[in-house]
Protein backbone atom coordinates (compact mmCIF):
# COMPACT_ATOMS: atom_id res chain seq x y z
CA UNK A 1 0.00 0.00 0.00
CA UNK A 2 1.37 3.41 -0.93
CA UNK A 3 1.54 6.35 1.41
CA UNK A 4 -1.28 8.01 -0.50
CA UNK A 5 -3.61 5.01 -0.33
CA UNK A 6 -2.86 4.61 3.40
CA UNK A 7 -3.62 8.31 3.87
CA UNK A 8 -6.94 7.94 2.00
CA UNK A 9 -7.82 4.87 4.07
CA UNK A 10 -7.08 6.81 7.25
CA UNK A 11 -9.26 9.70 6.06
CA UNK A 12 -12.13 7.27 5.45
CA UNK A 13 -11.69 5.68 8.88
CA UNK A 14 -11.82 9.10 10.53
CA UNK A 15 -15.19 9.68 8.90
CA UNK A 16 -16.60 6.19 9.71
CA UNK A 17 -18.15 5.40 6.34
CA UNK A 18 -19.87 2.04 5.97
CA UNK A 19 -18.40 1.12 2.59
CA UNK A 20 -16.78 2.58 -0.50
CA UNK A 21 -20.10 3.42 -2.16
CA UNK A 22 -21.30 5.34 0.89
CA UNK A 23 -17.97 7.15 1.18
CA UNK A 24 -17.94 8.04 -2.52
CA UNK A 25 -21.50 9.40 -2.34
CA UNK A 26 -20.65 11.48 0.73
CA UNK A 27 -17.44 12.75 -0.88
CA UNK A 28 -19.21 13.40 -4.21
CA UNK A 29 -16.80 11.29 -6.26
CA UNK A 30 -17.29 8.05 -8.22
CA UNK A 31 -16.78 4.79 -6.30
CA UNK A 32 -14.32 3.70 -9.03
CA UNK A 33 -12.22 6.80 -8.39
CA UNK A 34 -12.14 6.13 -4.65
CA UNK A 35 -11.20 2.50 -5.33
CA UNK A 36 -8.30 3.68 -7.52
CA UNK A 37 -7.11 5.93 -4.71
CA UNK A 38 -7.18 3.02 -2.30
CA UNK A 39 -5.39 0.62 -4.65
CA UNK A 40 -2.78 3.26 -5.61
CA UNK A 41 -1.10 1.27 -8.35
CA UNK A 42 0.44 4.53 -9.57
CA UNK A 43 1.35 7.78 -7.82
CA UNK A 44 -1.59 10.18 -7.73
CA UNK A 45 -1.84 12.82 -10.42
CA UNK A 46 -2.08 16.54 -9.73
CA UNK A 47 -5.82 16.40 -10.37
CA UNK A 48 -6.23 13.48 -7.97
CA UNK A 49 -4.35 15.32 -5.24
CA UNK A 50 -6.39 18.50 -5.77
CA UNK A 51 -9.62 16.50 -5.59
CA UNK A 52 -8.42 14.70 -2.45
CA UNK A 53 -7.68 18.08 -0.84
CA UNK A 54 -11.20 19.24 -1.61
CA UNK A 55 -13.12 16.12 -0.59
CA UNK A 56 -11.17 15.55 2.61
CA UNK A 57 -10.71 19.28 3.37
CA UNK A 58 -6.98 18.70 3.74
CA UNK A 59 -4.05 21.04 3.10
CA UNK A 60 -2.16 20.38 -0.14
CA UNK A 61 1.12 19.93 1.73
CA UNK A 62 -0.37 17.02 3.70
CA UNK A 63 -1.46 15.33 0.49
CA UNK A 64 1.91 15.95 -1.21
CA UNK A 65 3.69 14.31 1.73
CA UNK A 66 1.26 11.36 1.73
CA UNK A 67 1.80 10.94 -2.01
CA UNK A 68 5.57 10.94 -1.58
CA UNK A 69 6.18 14.10 -3.60
CA UNK A 70 7.56 15.94 -0.55
CA UNK A 71 9.11 14.87 2.71
CA UNK A 72 7.58 16.09 5.96
CA UNK A 73 10.68 18.25 6.47
CA UNK A 74 10.19 19.94 3.09
CA UNK A 75 6.56 20.63 3.92
CA UNK A 76 7.36 22.50 7.13
CA UNK A 77 6.26 26.14 7.02
CA UNK A 78 9.07 28.53 6.24
CA UNK A 79 11.34 25.95 4.64
CA UNK A 80 12.36 26.01 1.05
CA UNK A 81 14.09 23.31 -0.93
CA UNK A 82 17.79 23.92 -1.47
CA UNK A 83 18.53 26.03 -4.47
CA UNK A 84 20.09 24.25 -7.41
CA UNK A 85 22.70 26.98 -7.60
CA UNK A 86 23.75 26.23 -4.01
CA UNK A 87 24.84 22.76 -5.12
CA UNK A 88 27.25 24.07 -7.75
CA UNK A 89 30.83 24.77 -6.72
CA UNK A 90 31.77 28.46 -6.74
CA UNK A 91 34.71 27.87 -9.07
CA UNK A 92 32.45 26.11 -11.56
CA UNK A 93 30.18 29.15 -11.58
CA UNK A 94 33.13 31.51 -12.07
CA UNK A 95 34.48 29.35 -14.89
CA UNK A 96 31.10 29.29 -16.65
CA UNK A 97 30.59 33.03 -16.29
CA UNK A 98 34.09 33.66 -17.62
CA UNK A 99 33.48 31.32 -20.54
CA UNK A 100 30.21 33.03 -21.39
CA UNK A 101 31.75 36.49 -21.09
CA UNK A 102 34.53 35.51 -23.49
CA UNK A 103 32.05 33.90 -25.89
CA UNK A 104 29.90 37.05 -25.97
CA UNK A 105 32.88 39.32 -26.74
CA UNK A 106 33.92 37.18 -29.68
CA UNK A 107 30.43 37.13 -31.25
Amino acid sequence: MSGFSAWVENQLELRSFGDIQEAARALKIRPSELSRWLSAKRPPTQDTMRTACQVFDAPIMEVLVAAGYLTSEEAEPGTTPPSVIATIATQSLVDELTRRGIAQRSE
